[in-house]
């Protein structure tokens, strides 16, 4: 079972118990990777899922930064190897996949100074890179063979990734390009009043704008605030705080139960991770801003979580619900995310 709430560190006991779930439900020894699913069976094996694997090497680095301790971090390496290696190369066809191997892969080299970590982050940064649009439109493309479409899961990251690599090694063309794709993304799909994001959009042959609104998922709100933070940190201008405080009250109103305050499901697979990705920058946010509603809502979401998994350690992709197996690497990461999240902003008291 989970920690007990009297617990004077009670997330970050929470956070333990929920990393070692992660481990004990997930973590294949032998192939030094995490399964896709629990239980694990061979046919579901078969798909990489390598943008999975990437935030999976994030919760890893989550666990060490809580605790200090080194087995996180080696267990992070062997998988990004281990990535690497299944995938046949560092390199995948969606610019967005690449964007978070690369993000998982800086936060890696912060915490271990690994050469091998940072080569493959620069080399991931080169690729993604010329999936930029050099068209009068502009825009980062989600998919090489698919570059119509120019998506808030790719450019959200790309800037978040370009605002970071310029705050560790200096380059101002890596923060001209994180101002740049955040300005593109602001302009194109993000609505001036709510300040929620859209999907993204295709440039039609007519030369008109297909915006996808109706399309408003957690995460693509939870990186335009990340990339906000990250500008925000770099120079002082409080328009990128306001910008992610407005996409932050937007989120809260927006995306969760009106009744209960806890963030809406976005089914299996890929959606399922999408929650966890909001609240990792919803806790960025809260370092800098220190909105007191952001804190209450991770906590809140936290509580439902525990209450709906104490007895399994599972974490479903509706929180406060009991999860049903077979479960997804996805949905349980979210979980880790949320729970790593609330023993954050609870350390920071």
């Amino acid at each position: 079972m989970g920690a007990t709430s009297g617990s004077k560190n009670r997330y970050a006991d929470q956070a333990q118990w929920a990393q070692g779930k992660l481990t004990e439900y997930y973590w294949n020894d032998a192939a030094k990777m995490m399964n896709n699913a629990y239980p694990s069976t061979p046919e579901g094996e078969h798909a990489l899922n390598y943008w999975w694997k990437a935030h999976a090497v994030d919760a890893l680095v989550d666990g060490y930064e809580r605790t200090g301790d080194k087995a996180y971090t080696e267990r992070a390496e062997q998988l990004v190897r281990s990535i690497i290696a299944r995938n046949g190369s560092l390199h995948n066809e969606f610019y967005d996949d690449m964007e978070w191997l690369a993000l998982a892969g800086l936060r890696l080299y912060d915490a271990t100074g690994s050469e091998e970590m940072k080569g493959y982050v620069l080399e991931l940064w080169d690729d993604i890179k010329t999936g930029w649009w050099e068209d009068e439109l502009g825009g980062m493309a989600w998919k090489k063979d698919q570059r119509d479409n120019r998506n808030a899961c790719s450019n959200g990251p790309a800037a978040i990734l370009a605002a970071r690599l310029y705050e560790r090694f200096g380059d101002v063309r890596d923060l001209e390009w994180a101002q740049k794709i955040y300005d593109w993304e602001k302009q194109y799909l993000v609505h001036p009043k709510t300040g929620l994001v859209a999907d993204g959009l295709v440039l039609r042959e007519d030369g008109t704008l297909d915006v996808n609104e109706a399309w408003i998922f957690t995460y693509n709100q939870g990186t335009f605030i990340g990339a906000g933070v990250e500008l925000y940190r770099i120079t002082g201008d409080k328009t990128y705080l306001r910008d992610a405080e407005k996409t932050a009250a937007g989120s809260l109103k927006t995306l969760t139960d009106e009744k209960t305050g806890i963030f809406k499901e976005n089914g299996d697979g890929d959606g399922a991770l999408f929650k966890g990705i909001l609240i990792r920058y919803l806790v960025e946010l809260y370092e800098v801003g220190h909105n007191k509603s952001l804190k209450k809502a991770v906590y809140r979401n936290a509580q439902a979580l525990l209450k709906s998994s104490r007895d399994t350690g599972l974490f479903g992709q509706a929180w406060g619900k009991t999860a049903q197996n077979p479960l997804d690497l996805s949905a349980q990461l979210s979980g880790v995310f949320l729970l790593e999240g609330a023993a954050k902003l609870e350390a920071d008291n």
